[in-house]
């Protein structure tokens, strides 16, 4: 009789074994390859959006403002031709008010529909996974990771209303001759995570990476960045970064109050927010200065460098990051 060859109980487990220790060993690796790839993506973005900025300040001499009008428009929404979305910038009848209404309850200028819920990729960080969709209880808005900068936050320099210390507000005319801190030592734009939309507590902080904290009391700009961050909170929103079109603070600018992917989170105070540049990259999140290069910002860096790389005239001198 011949016998037949086969393998026994125990060399197929230790052979499992050492596939699932195999796998173990390599998807660490691959996961870094892939995050590479999307901090790569995400670092495009930024110097894209960066030379839009420039195309923009070449053909108007200045970087485009955001709307004096809470109705209006963001400066993102500006820039559409020179991101290769002329067309959809021609849809937008820039004559008409974005927004119909006062206060609280605002809608969608029904002339915009069909516009401000266009998802465009080059304001996405692809690292990351939150929802880029926003609903306000009316209208569903789509929104973008790339917040551009309103000043160090400090005090009033938070408050794109009250003529911060950056380089966007409403109604501002910044050019390069503004930025008198020089150009390679100013942030131009940095970039932000969705926030938690319904997936997170209206009256509990469970995520600082994607709430916002509510503060309540006092006229628009009447509270320093100080005291908003250490009010009680009135309640917790998940509406960061909802709306690329809107001129809201907390969907549109970003200061540097806090560090990078501070473990406090941001604050808003009648939609001014108090904020700090969030991410999912490893060790901190990036940003694309007014000269147009794009740099990785690590979480350690020291916080008095971070708010004045927001600073656009404070004269001072950033240290290396």
């Amino acid at each position: 009789m011949r016998s037949r060859h086969a393998f026994t109980l125990v060399e197929l487990l230790v052979v499992i074994a050492i596939i699932g220790i195999l796998i173990a060993l390599l998807l660490p690796a691959v996961q870094q390859a892939r995050e590479a790839a999307r901090r790569i993506q995400c670092q495009n973005n930024l110097k894209q959006l960066g030379l839009a900025m420039h195309n923009y300040h070449d053909n108007h001499n200045k970087f485009p403002p955001i709307s004096s009008s809470s109705t209006g428009f963001s400066a993102q929404a500006l820039i559409l031709p020179f991101i290769e979305q002329g067309n959809l910038h021609d849809l937008i009848d820039f004559s008409e008010p974005l927004m119909l209404g006062s206060g609280p309850s605002v809608t969608l200028n029904p002339v915009h529909a069909g516009i401000p819920d266009r998802i465009l990729e080059m304001l996405l960080c692809p690292s990351d996974s939150g929802d880029p969709f926003y609903n306000d209880g009316t209208d569903t808005w789509a929104g973008t990771n790339y917040m551009i900068n309103v000043g160090s936050g400090n005090g009033l320099y938070y408050c794109e209303g009250c003529d911060p210390n950056g380089l966007f507000w409403r109604g501002s005319n910044t050019a390069f001759r503004d930025i008198t801190d020089g150009t390679s030592h100013t942030i131009l734009m940095a970039e932000t995570l969705f926030g938690g939309r319904d997936q997170v507590s209206t009256t509990v902080l469970t995520d600082p990476q994607r709430q916002i904290k509510r503060v309540s009391g006092g006229a628009p700009g009447s509270k320093t960045a100080e005291d908003i961050d250490t009010a009680s909170a009135s309640g917790y929103t998940g509406a960061r970064a909802g709306s690329w079109i809107r001129t809201t603070g907390y969907h549109i600018t970003i200061n540097g109050f806090y560090p990078p992917n501070s473990r406090s989170p941001d604050a808003s105070h009648h939609g001014y927010i108090v904020s700090s540049s969030r991410s999912n990259h490893p060790g901190g999140t990036q940003i694309v200065l007014a000269d147009g290069s794009v740099s990785f910002v690590p979480e350690t860096i020291d916080l008095s460098t971070w708010r004045a790389l927001f600073s656009r005239g404070g004269g001072e001198v950033p240290q290396p990051y």
